[in-house]
């Protein structure tokens, strides 16, 4: 299949394959390296094992030396020798000699002894003789009296050497048990990993089943299952995340709905009776004076749509409050509202002015947003002011720079005390219907957005008439 993801098709191996080529090959290397730890020290060991019988039959051999005639007469223990030759599995050989090598008893060709031999010890070391690896275990000891025309005492060197086979076999033997028992450990940990794996993601197979049989309409939290992971908690915590945000999400939708429906509701069937009206009359002038009134009804209608998905849209913003630039400068935020409604303040004859009681500083937030919330009150100021009246847009921030204040001031008859509380309400028109029109949906608008923003909306009114909307915003110590 040309143009495939490989990542999509390739099957995903076992959690237990996972984890066993990451701690296998560390158990493999770990067990090798005592391994070869322990065949370092094998050899020391193995001979000062065996240096103990080299010991013991230099000792026999020792108390068997004669010097009672001038001379060197040794009494071999040959039942020790059997039975050492027996227990080392080899040959053993031995010389006795003096340290002037004019006495020599045994097999004299063995190595000579090393030269800086201490009277009384013994020392060990691996030579070849005839061709074979051995093993040499040298003893001095001083005579009691010279020998036959010495003119001195001497010392007697005992040497006892072996063959090394059976060390060997020793050692190649304690290496395949290490190496059985190793071998043994590690299948034994992919055994008990993938039984681990299977138990430790059991739970995961409840909370698949649970996922399978859920109703595609139920949006309540899931709820872990008993002896979770650790490590999966975070991912369930992930998922009721992603249903909260779908549960919101379905019903924002199901609020705009009934929302649409109960604003076009009105207009529809009003307009519905004005195309009647028109179809029934037969003069011009009746016909034409219901086209307007249908006109007005449509740009209310469209209007009202426009409020509905600006309200949607703040109460599901995520907005990145760590930008404090987002505002680069409330007063041109200002202006730019000002500008927009300036035509329609005009045909009403109310002058529209703009106000920065203080300095000019970027400030966070979504600019569209804030000039959504603000032109909504611009809208709600003008359709309550009366002609000759003016509207005023101030941004006025706080001396300690912790938040600023966008208010919109009108001179009309302003908020009845029962509406300052309820700024919240949809399709609630502050004072009653204006005879303009209008669904209310303006300080609902702009109560989401400041809210959306961290801050709140408040309603006042002025003396001696007018109305005061502030949107309080805090400003964070980063953007300060």
């Amino acid at each position: 299949m040309q143009g495939a993801d490989p990542g999509v098709l390739r099957r995903p191996r076992p959690l237990w394959q996972k984890l066993a080529s990451w701690t296998i090959p560390a158990i493999a290397f770990l067990l090798g390296a005592g391994l070869w730890l322990t065949m370092l020290n094998m050899k020391e060991l193995s001979d000062s094992a065996y240096d103990r019988s080299l010991a013991g039959a230099i000792r026999a051999i020792d108390l068997n030396i004669s010097t009672e005639s001038g001379g060197v007469g040794v009494e071999l223990p040959y039942p020790l020798f059997e039975s050492f030759q027996t227990t080392a599995d080899g040959e053993v050989f031995f010389r006795v000699s003096t340290d002037d090598n004019l006495v020599q008893i045994g097999d004299a060709l063995l190595p000579p002894p090393p030269d800086d031999i201490s009277p009384g010890s013994y020392v060990f070391s691996d030579a070849r003789y005839l061709g074979r690896e051995v093993r040499i275990g040298v003893f001095k000891r001083p005579l009691q009296t010279p020998l036959y025309g010495a003119p001195t005492a001497q010392n007697i060197i005992i040497e006892v050497a072996e063959t090394t086979g059976s060390r060997q076999a020793f050692r190649d033997e304690i290496f395949r048990r290490a190496l059985w028992r190793d071998a043994a450990v590690v299948f034994a940990s992919i055994l008990f990993l993938a039984l681990g794996a299977h138990v430790a993601i059991r739970p995961l197979a409840s909370l698949q089943e649970r996922l399978e049989r859920r109703d595609p309409q139920d949006r309540t939290r899931l709820v872990p299952p008993a002896r979770l992971p650790s490590e999966v908690v975070p991912l369930v915590a992930a998922l009721n995340g992603l249903i909260d945000r779908y549960r919101e999400q379905g019903e924002a939708q199901r609020r705009f709905i009934d929302d649409a429906s109960h604003q076009l509701k009105t207009p529809i069937a009003v307009l519905r009776a004005q195309i009647d009206y028109a179809l029934a009359e037969t003069a011009p002038e009746a016909r034409t004076e219901a086209l307007l009134s249908m006109r007005t009804v449509v740009e209310r209608a469209g209007r009202t749509m426009t409020q509905l998905l600006a309200l949607a849209r703040a109460k599901n913003a995520r907005l990145l409050t760590n930008q404090p630039d987002g505002v680069p400068s409330p007063e041109a935020l200002l202006t730019d509202v000002a500008r927009l409604h300036l035509s329609r303040a005009r045909q009403r004859r109310i002058a529209i002015e703009v106000e920065m009681a203080g300095p000019d500083r970027p400030m966070p937030g979504q600019r569209d947003l804030l000039f959504e919330a603000l032109s909504n009150l611009v809208d709600n100021a003008i359709r309550h002011s009366l002609p000759g009246g003016r509207v005023i847009l101030r941004a006025e921030p706080a001396a300690d720079a912790r938040s600023i204040a966008l208010t919109v001031l009108d001179e009309g008859p302003g908020f009845q005390v029962a509406d300052i509380a309820l700024p919240r309400e949809r399709f609630h028109e502050p004072g009653g219907p204006s005879p303009s029109g209008g669904s209310g949906l303006g300080l609902a608008i702009a109560e989401a957005i400041a809210r959306a923003h961290g801050g709140s909306l408040r309603l006042a009114n002025r003396e001696p008439t007018g109305a005061a909307a502030t949107i309080d915003l805090p400003i964070p110590a980063f953007a300060r």
